[in-house]
């Protein structure tokens, strides 16, 4: 009979355009603590990245996303109301599980009910009767482990079978899908949001994972992007450690398939070769210190310097954090940090972890920290108090010796008015460079500590 139902509502596409359906839940028997916020914050992005208007989004939630709403929505709007060439999009937050054949399943609101299980062969077989649409189904479950962590980090799966290794949404026509994690591993949430969530939105966001630097992301690109960002979480989280899993996202699709473009840079003025600003205007504030950053650091970046956080733009007090660097040439890696007290502090290299390798290569991510203390212990990164606005600031030397020109006293500890001392080090590093071969790239990551 549904099969009835989708090919009358095939034939009448009246209503036809760009579609998603968007659903998450947290109100199971085990609840989670942040999928469905995750479906809100999805639904946003979206909008803003596939172009989808938000009347044309379906958004289920808790006790709205039943197993019978979803299959209904999944019928009458992906669909019955979509065309050929139209944009399908589906999305689940919650959680997986896997049946007794070894198949992977959503588990719907109404998780005890006969249906409360959705196997990925029923939204396939759906999907499967729409080959002409740009369809895009992705995951955020687990097929794997059990729920028995409530509260804080969790798995998003409950105990199953032994998945035999499918892809939830993988059917005989070929669409773009991303599951949270790989087979036998855990997808994860972590205090009120799901980790492969949040990094897949913080890259569409902020457009970052363009790796080779033309301007434009492709699913290759960001699975990278996203592997990176899922097992820097999972090194720094012991509970996701422990469980000896690892955690990385599952891709299947076009590798090739552009899914943003950035904007167009906008055009730089010719470096300035005298002194670059007069003493009394160095910035005082975070707002004059971003702005001034933006305006005389992010310009000088031939190398395509890049930088991330395992945590997003977001860590709160207490996380533990790792940074990812890269770039497509190589040099000496400097990162700063520009605290909320205003004081200017550097990072890496750090005389804790003297070892520790400064040298970034093409096509290679530095890890920060690396290398382990002068007692032969690994080096954490801990996000502490004050909570506030603050950014990092990377500057990789060609030469390396260029590190010469930067405050002697920096290494030793945190310095006051971080503004005048990036004035000074900007001034320091654009006359060196216009009177010398001297080769640098500067990159900057905005960031808010929360409590």
């Amino acid at each position: 009979m549904r099969h009835a139902i989708l090919a009358c509502l095939l034939a009448s596409p009246a209503l036809a355009e760009d579609r998603a359906l968007v659903i998450g839940i947290d109100s199971y028997t085990q609840p989670l603590n942040g999928a469905a916020a995750d479906a809100s914050r999805m639904a946003a992005t979206i909008s803003d990245v596939w172009d989808i208007p938000t009347a044309q989004i379906t958004t289920l939630t808790n006790a709205a996303a039943t197993s019978d709403a979803i299959i209904n929505a999944l019928i009458d709007k992906l669909v019955g109301q979509t065309e050929p060439g139209d944009q399908a999009i589906l999305y689940f937050a919650g959680r997986g599980t896997t049946l007794p054949d070894g198949q992977p399943a959503l588990i719907a609101q109404d998780e005890t009910a006969l249906l409360g299980k959705i196997p990925s062969n029923v939204i396939s077989d759906m999907l499967d009767l729409i080959p002409d649409r740009d369809v895009t189904v992705i995951i955020d479950a687990g097929f794997d482990g059990q729920a028995d962590l409530i509260g804080g980090t969790q798995p998003r799966g409950t105990a199953g079978a032994v998945s035999t290794g499918s892809i939830y949404g993988q059917g005989s026509v070929p669409r773009t899908i991303w599951n949270a994690a790989q087979t036998g591993q855990f997808a994860w949430e972590d205090i009120d949001r799901g980790v492969f969530t949040h990094a897949l939105i913080t890259a569409l966001d902020q457009k970052s994972g363009d790796t080779n630097g033309d301007d434009e992301i492709t699913n290759a690109e960001l699975l990278e992007h996203l592997t990176v960002q899922n097992t820097l979480w999972c090194e720094t989280n012991a509970t996701c450690l422990d469980s000896g899993r690892g955690f990385a996202p599952a891709f299947v699709g076009n590798p090739d398939t552009v899914i943003m473009t950035k904007p167009a840079p906008v055009a730089q003025p010719a470096p300035v070769t005298e002194p670059i600003l007069p003493a009394d205007t160095a910035p005082a504030t975070y707002t004059e210190t971003l702005g001034f950053v933006t305006d005389l650091f992010a310009p000088s970046n031939r190398a395509g310097l890049s930088l991330s956080m395992s945590t997003g733009p977001e860590p709160r007090v207490g996380d533990v954090i790792q940074f990812a660097i890269t770039a497509n040439a190589p040099g000496e890696l400097i990162l700063l940090d520009v605290d909320p007290n205003g004081h200017l502090v550097q990072v890496f290299p750090s005389a804790l972890a003297p070892n520790a390798s400064t040298t970034l290569s093409p096509d290679d991510t530095l890890i920060i920290p690396n290398g382990r203390s002068t007692n032969n212990q690994p080096i954490q990164i801990r996000v502490s108090e004050p909570s506030g606005q603050g950014l990092l600031l990377g500057l990789l030397f060609e030469d390396a010796s260029a590190s010469a020109l930067l405050p002697a006293a920096l290494p030793n500890g945190p310095l006051p008015n971080a503004g005048q001392h990036l004035f000074e080090i900007a001034q320091a590093l654009l006359a060196a460079q216009a009177d010398s071969d001297l080769n640098w790239s500067a990159a900057y990551l905005p960031y808010r500590i929360t409590p």
